[in-house]
């Protein structure tokens, strides 16, 4: 009867917008505990108190889901490579991009935690996604590793990118600002910045 209600209210509000963030919340939720492959559309809907069709009325397919919920990191960290890349000193170029990708990362941590995490999530549905993400990070190892880099200096820049980024999936309990920060020093100390 709890889901009914949920439902009704869900329904009830007639606000779209509201009505798919919820449907985005509940998905992350399910997403993050069952993996991306072992939920599916029928649990999202039962845990929204609706019924299946209701749900393909907000988004076509799971991956569509997915899509929407990595959309706001993945632009934003796009967005950090378009502004590095546009910085005319290299230097303060690879400072403004460790530090823009760092915050990207850590804002939207729940969601960047289910890509760096979930194996699953890399499959035919997501090859967008995927190769999206897969030219975003090459640009930004570019511009780290600067100008006619060698192929050490592409693996530093490689490593430095890990250093600021993936351990974001694994520190859901650590302080915002002050991981962001410890999350720069070590990857600006594998590029000698600062």
């Amino acid at each position: 009867m709890r889901r009914r209600r949920k439902g009704a209210a869900l329904a009830g509000r007639g606000d779209t917008a509201v009505t798919r963030e919820r449907i985005l919340e509940v998905a992350r939720e399910q997403f993050a505990t069952n993996t991306y492959r072992a939920s599916s559309m029928r649990e999202i809907a039962a845990e929204l108190g609706i019924a299946k069709p209701s749900l393909y009325h907000h988004f076509s397919s799971k991956a569509a889901i997915l899509e929407q919920l990595v959309a706001a990191p993945i632009d934003a960290l796009g967005a950090a490579v378009d502004a590095a890349a546009a910085e005319p000193d290299s230097d303060e170029a690879r400072r403004r991009l460790l530090r823009d990708c760092i915050a990207a990362m850590v804002t939207h941590q729940d969601v960047m935690r289910l890509l760096l995490r979930d194996a699953s999530i890399y499959n035919d549905d997501s090859t967008r996604i995927v190769g999206t993400v897969v030219g975003t990070v090459d640009r930004a190892v570019a511009i780290l590793a600067g100008p006619d880099a060698d192929w050490r200096r592409r693996l530093r820049a490689a490593q430095a990118f890990a250093a600021a980024t993936d351990p974001v999936g694994h520190f859901s309990d650590a302080p915002g600002e002050e991981f962001r920060e410890a999350l720069y020093q070590g990857a600006a100390a594998l590029l000698d910045l600062d």
